[in-house]
């Protein structure tokens, strides 16, 4: 399963860096701040931004996306993934606690069965010699 979810991953990479390719020369124009927000900064909170717009190339954009998308997914996902390794490490604890335990058990029990086989000889033995 981690091993499909890291194929898809990488598909996912293939297919953005192809879409990047193929808009190599577009440019996407961003508004940081609005021009009316700019002028309120300025006139009430007497802020001034640098920039309130830029242009980025689209490629790079569409790759810093999809990376920041890929962060927050692992980043959202981190947590379920280590509680997961936590509980599957205690189960693993559990279940050598209980092999253990009956290992412990049998082992009683082989030697209650060796001694009840030493006295069953001894048993036979003495009422041999009890017959003759």
């Amino acid at each position: 399963m981690k091993g499909l979810f890291t194929l898809t991953s990488y598909l996912a990479w293939i297919v953005i860096i192809l879409v990047a390719v193929m808009n190599l020369h577009g440019s996407t124009h961003l508004d940081v701040v609005s021009a009316q927000a700019a002028a309120f900064m300025a006139e009430k909170l007497h802020l001034s931004v640098a920039a309130t717009a830029f242009n980025i190339k689209t490629p790079v954009l569409y790759v810093v996306l999809f990376a920041l998308g890929e962060i927050a997914g692992l980043c959202y996902l981190m947590p379920l993934c280590m509680s997961m390794q936590e509980k599957t490490k205690a189960y693993r604890r559990e279940l050598e606690k209980g092999s253990i335990s009956n290992s412990t058990s049998s082992s009683k029990i082989e030697v209650l069965e060796n001694k009840i086989q030493v006295l069953e000889k001894a048993l036979d033995d003495a009422l041999k010699n009890q017959n003759k």
